[in-house]
């Protein structure tokens, strides 16, 4: 009889476990559209690109990676007839860095244009010392670019990056040390290091993690040590856990799941720019990283995700009649999960546990 009372107080309480758990993966890819209607509503141009200034190849390669992982095509987002597909697959660029996202995006959706031509650029960029470029970020954003397009990387390149690691465990933007190490190009190193096939266990890995570690600070990562928590970092360093496959790592799951949570927290939630990463340097800038890392993707994954996350049509195309409709004001997104759920369980399960453990104590005890 206990038997029948417990399993009747648990089925509901692991029932809302999972609901639960169900949400947060809901809240998640919401997350991811209410970004990308962003992207695509505010900052698409006539001309397919996405920003009208700036780096409008680099912005709309993110935003096609993006894509990739709600499992859309570029063509899937356009402004008007002209698609972002239209753009990416007529864009050329000298720069190194560039080039690296660009052939990320190529290598993540079908209809962005060949890839072979800018991997060529990239392979004959290649310096003698093995580095891709004239800087680190650079550099690694061409190794993961090649790599995500099946290219080979030398061990020259390999061995190059792991020379250039701080003692602290980290990466300087540039070969000079002008700005001392940062979280963003540690982070982003670490993902170039993974895709050449280098272990979450290997030293210099571990060693980069280990910056990464005393960068993170009130719920989220900043871009150096003592720095408070910003988008771009935040962003970044997740995609260096899920590319390390480290999110069931015990020493790395809660940091993931609070820098999830800090970013989905800097979402705006209304007016013209809900949906886009508030930030105090470039809410395009970072926005358009926002959905491939609200989706768990890592810049060592290319194709197609399976299953498509549909995408959240413009307010303006959405009306359809000549008599205005009310748009919904989205809701906060970001928040921390509603821990009153989750307490309730818990008080059922320890209800039922007391249940059973009360009476076999009075039998000991008699």
């Amino acid at each position: 009889m206990h038997r029948r009372i417990v399993a009747s107080l648990l089925a509901p309480s692991f029932l809302l476990l999972a609901s639960l758990s169900a949400s947060a993966q809901t809240t998640t890819s919401s997350n991811a559209q209410r970004a990308l209607q962003w992207l695509q509503c505010s900052q698409q141009q006539a001309n397919g690109q996405i920003g009208s200034g700036g780096n409008p190849i680099a912005r709309s390669s993110e935003v096609a990676i993006g894509l990739a992982a709600a499992g859309r095509q570029a063509s899937a987002m356009h402004a008007g007839v002209v698609s972002l597909a239209d753009y990416l697959k007529t864009v050329t660029s000298t720069d190194v860095g560039t080039n690296g996202e660009l052939l990320l995006a190529r290598a993540s959706v079908a209809d962005a244009g060949p890839t072979a031509t800018v991997a060529a650029q990239l392979q004959a960029a290649k310096g003698a010392n093995g580095e891709y470029g004239g800087d680190i970020y650079s550099d690694a954003l061409a190794i993961l670019g090649l790599r995500a397009a099946g290219q080979a990387v030398g061990d020259d390149a390999v061995a190059f990056l792991k020379a250039q690691q701080k003692a602290s465990g980290g990466w300087s933007a540039d070969n000079a040390d002008q700005y001392g190490e940062d979280s963003n190009t540690t982070a982003l190193v670490i993902q170039a290091l993974i895709s050449t096939g280098a272990a979450a266990d290997d030293a210099t890995v571990t060693k980069g993690f280990t910056y990464l570690q005393s960068v993170f600070a009130s719920g989220g990562f900043g871009s150096s040590p003592g720095s408070p928590p910003d988008p771009n970092s935040d962003e970044l360093a997740i995609q260096s856990i899920l590319a390390a496959h480290l999110e069931s790592d015990a020493g790395w799951k809660t940091k993931l799941n609070q820098a999830q949570s800090y970013l989905a927290g800097q979402q705006i939630a209304s007016g013209a720019d809900a949906g886009a990463i508030a930030s105090a340097y470039s809410k395009l800038f970072a926005t358009t990283d926002a959905p491939a890392v609200f989706l768990g993707r890592p810049f060592t994954v290319s194709g197609v995700a399976e299953g498509a996350v549909p995408l959240l049509a413009c307010a303006a195309a959405a009306t359809t009649s000549a008599t205005p409709t009310a748009v919904p004001v989205l809701a906060q997104t970001g928040r921390g999960i509603d821990s009153r759920p989750l307490l309730g369980g818990a008080a059922l399960i320890a209800l039922a546990v007391l249940f059973v453990w009360r009476p076999r104590k009075r039998a000991r005890t008699s």
